[in-house]
């Protein structure tokens, strides 16, 4: 997670671009499905559709941009409130508890894929022999338009080869709400 520090203050002059999308809410124009439909292999996928999106979505040309305000919000706390989470619903609908867990760890491998993860490459992948990981990544992966390379730098990340993490080099545009 990125702490952004603050919130807007409500007085920018235009809407800020900013490098993710929040996958839970977002809009835009219907061809953005056209350029850039859901992925179908990432199912029951929680953590890293977010930065899969956005990095596809930059990638083929997009520009992701973030309101002035704050107009809505939603209340991201369902173990505390007693409701199940998301991320259980696998494992209910088949009777075994964390399977949501074994299925996404295969799963998130196509995003660590994208993403550039050391862990992740293609001989890696071909070693795990989940080579199916990658079915139909062309359409449904990284767009030419703008390369993966300078996604990380618009968003200031870096792949941490020694931990096969992503890392924030800086988050100004998210403290200041503007990029330099």
């Amino acid at each position: 997670r990125i702490n952004t520090g603050r919130s807007y203050n409500g007085s920018e002059a235009r809407p800020t671009q900013i490098p993710f999308i929040a996958a839970g809410f977002f809009f835009t124009r219907a061809e953005f499905l056209v350029d850039i439909p859901f992925d179908p292999y990432i199912p029951w996928c929680f953590m890293g559709e977010e930065i899969a999106l956005s990095m596809r979505a930059w990638t083929h040309g997009w520009n992701i941009y973030a309101p002035r305000k704050n107009l809505i919000a939603h209340q991201y706390r369902p173990g505390r409130m007693g409701l199940p989470k998301f991320w259980g619903s696998v494992g209910r609908l088949y009777g075994r508890p964390g399977m949501n867990n074994k299925l996404q760890g295969t799963v998130i491998k196509r995003i660590k894929h994208m993403t550039g993860y050391p862990d992740a490459t293609l001989d890696k992948i071909e070693e795990a022999n989940i080579q199916f990981v990658l079915d139909n990544v062309d359409q449904y992966g990284l767009g030419t338009t703008r390369s993966r390379e300078e996604y990380m730098t618009f968003a200031g990340l870096v792949v941490d080869e020694k931990n096969s993490a992503l890392q924030c080099k800086r988050i100004d545009w998210c403290n200041n709400g503007e990029l330099e």
